[in-house]
């Protein structure tokens, strides 16, 4: 992937999350310019846009800088050094763009059924340097007022301080799984975790399904909300979804949206599971009510990014479409509609 393809799919980003083309036929591949930055041909990682809606961060494979970019002019105003990312970071700003979240990707990551736990690492963005490390988790969130972080490590959801990132508390999940989000408010989290026969018995669609009980025990999943100030359980939501790589609120709160795509091991057999990618869907919930809605948007690529605008009314997603041909599909996610 050049810088320049890159680039292209991040002008289409901006013109459609920011608002930058109020005619949907504006956005056609045809009007966009093409963009160079910098010198370097490695490998994207990741594309964050910061808070102050001009900042562009791309990062990319063999340990290249993560470069910071004025969308204004495309200029590179500085680099952040990286290492120990061969296949470049996954990069989050916090919501008040204080604070930079590392991911490890890996280049092949042969257990398709499930995230691995990686290293996670928090920067200061000011300065680039590293506040600290987190060896080995499934996923990590910084909470919207920055004062704190959240990472799900085993069967627990860690609470650390932010910028020291000493240990406040614990949340414990039974049966955890990959992914957890946090509400904008910072009162609720959402974790993802595999069902107890109690829970699937909420389920309106297991109730009569005797069959497909035992299948869903093993190979589904579901997801609990909890209260952040005391750790308590608010409750889980009454539906069942496939491998749930990532989950996140919308900017008001009052929608949760839960990617997920087919355990291999379920159903073998279909044509779309001994495919290259799986199709995946993300899933919306209303909150608080936590009821599961019958809105669903859909992807070709086994772990998307999707990004909301301000105004919550448009997601972007990115997907596939043949061999190494990726495209970015922009939803109504009041109806559903592409």
């Amino acid at each position: 992937i050049t810088w320049e393809r890159v680039l292209l799919i991040a002008i289409l980003s901006l013109l459609a999350l920011l608002g930058a083309a109020q005619d949907p036929a504006a956005a056609h591949q045809d009007a966009l310019e093409k963009i160079t930055v910098g010198d370097n041909a490695a490998t994207v990682a990741s594309l964050e846009l910061m808070p102050d809606g001009h900042t562009l961060l791309v990062s990319a494979a063999k340990d290249q800088p993560i470069r910071v970019v004025d969308v204004s002019d495309w200029k590179v105003t500085r680099t952040i050094a990286v290492n120990g990312y061969p296949g470049g970071p996954d990069v989050k700003a916090s919501a008040k763009g204080a604070y930079l979240l590392l991911r490890k990707r890996y280049i092949a990551d042969w257990n398709m059924n499930r995230d691995q736990t990686v290293r996670y690492e928090v920067l200061d963005f000011a300065s680039g340097r590293t506040l600290f490390t987190i060896a080995n988790a499934h996923d990590v969130r910084i909470a919207p007022d920055e004062k704190s972080l959240y990472a799900l490590e085993g069967e627990n959801v860690t609470v650390r301080s932010l910028p020291d990132g000493n240990e406040i508390s614990r949340i414990v999940v039974p049966l955890t799984r990959s992914s957890l989000a946090i509400s904008p408010d910072g009162k609720l989290i959402a974790v993802s975790h595999r069902p107890t026969q109690p829970q699937l018995e909420t389920v309106p669609s297991m109730r009569n399904d005797k069959r497909g009980l035992k299948p869903a025990l093993k190979y589904r999943e579901m997801v609990s909300v909890f209260n952040v100030a005391d750790g308590k359980l608010v409750g889980t939501i009454a539906e069942i979804y496939d491998v749930i790589y990532t989950m996140g609120f919308t900017p008001s709160g009052d929608r949760l949206l839960i990617y997920s795509i087919p355990d291999s091991r379920f159903n073998q057999g279909t044509a779309a599971l001994s495919a290259p990618t799986r199709q995946g869907i993300v899933n919306t919930v209303a909150m608080p009510t936590m009821e599961a809605l019958r809105i669903g948007f859909m992807s070709a690529m086994n772990e998307p990014q999707l990004e909301l605008n301000a105004a919550a009314d448009r997601l972007a997603l990115a997907s596939t479409e043949g061999f190494n041909r990726r495209k970015l599909y922009v939803y109504d996610t009041a109806t559903g509609d592409f």
